[in-house]
């Protein structure tokens, strides 16, 4: 629609023009012409100033919106799913679908629980994840190893409603190599078990 009224108001200015020339009934003088030349060229003039002020907002917008990604990954031989805002401004009514849907190693489906319900507000920076199960485990049987992520959000601010496609192909992930490195939590591990080694004797 905006196109059409972009061309068709050139058209009917020289239309107009181009009749009143023909027919003779008005006395056209040279500021006539440079007139009508330079309605012209204001009428461009406008409508660049207008589609550059668009863009402009427009990748203001961008750049502030809330942008909602998940991915798989794996952290010491465990699968895991996460999902992030990665944008500047908050989002709201968060709703993620696994197509085909993940069974955790405790049986239970994603899309039936962790994502079963929208989370109500997703602030910059947030991220939400979960294990799914040794890598061994999980691509044991899977013979299929592709996945798609919808993500569905609104934005806070503008309501404006989105919608992520995500494809992904987990080949990659189950042929990564792991160098295993020691944490606090091993640390503490060693530590609990070489205590109680010293209290039995």
């Amino acid at each position: 629609m905006k196109k059409f009224f972009r061309i068709i108001i050139p058209i009917i200015l020289i239309t107009v023009f181009a009749v009143l020339h023909i027919v003779d009934k008005v006395n056209w003088k040279a500021t006539d012409y440079l007139s009508f030349g330079m309605m012209f060229l204001t009428y461009f003039y406008v409508i660049f100033t207008w589609e550059m002020l668009q863009r402009i907002e427009t990748q203001n917008y961008l750049e502030k919106r809330p942008y909602i990604i998940a991915d798989f990954h794996k952290e010491r031989q465990v699968l895991k799913i996460y999902i992030k805002n990665i944008g500047k401004t908050p989002a709201k009514n968060v709703k993620v679908e696994l197509q085909p849907d993940v069974i955790t190693f405790d049986n239970k489906s994603l899309n039936q629980t962790l994502f079963e319900k929208p989370i109500q507000f997703f602030p910059p920076g947030k991220k939400v994840e979960t294990a799914i199960n040794s890598r061994n485990e999980f691509f044991k049987n899977k013979e299929n190893r592709i996945y798609q992520i919808k993500i569905y959000y609104e934005d806070v601010a503008s309501n404006k409603v989105f919608r992520e496609l995500i494809d992904i192909d987990l080949d990659h992930l189950e042929n990564e190599n792991d160098i295993i490195t020691k944490t606090t939590h091993d640390l503490v591990k060693s530590i609990d078990k070489l205590t109680e080694v010293i209290k039995k004797k």
